[in-house]
């Protein structure tokens, strides 16, 4: 995957038969080049689409937060 990737990438991951995979690898190229999309939320993928990270969220005792690893991506 490059930086010129990413057209591709999108029309794959916004078709009706997108896999969780072709979906995962927009998000990847969101990881690698698209910082300017990032909201500190979501990634602005278009003016409709919106792609989430979704986090494995690891807790100690107390309940405070220690770790968050990203295990995927889904539109909302």
């Amino acid at each position: 995957m490059g930086y010129y990737d990413y057209e591709q990438l999108k029309e794959k991951a916004l078709q009706l038969q997108a896999t969780p995979n072709d979906i995962n690898e927009l998000g990847k190229w969101f990881d690698e080049y698209g910082d300017v999309y990032w909201n500190g939320e979501y990634y602005d993928v278009d003016e409709h689409h919106r792609l989430f990270p979704v986090y494995d969220e690891h807790y100690d005792e107390s309940g405070e937060l220690i770790s968050a690893d990203v295990i995927g991506y889904e539109f909302r």
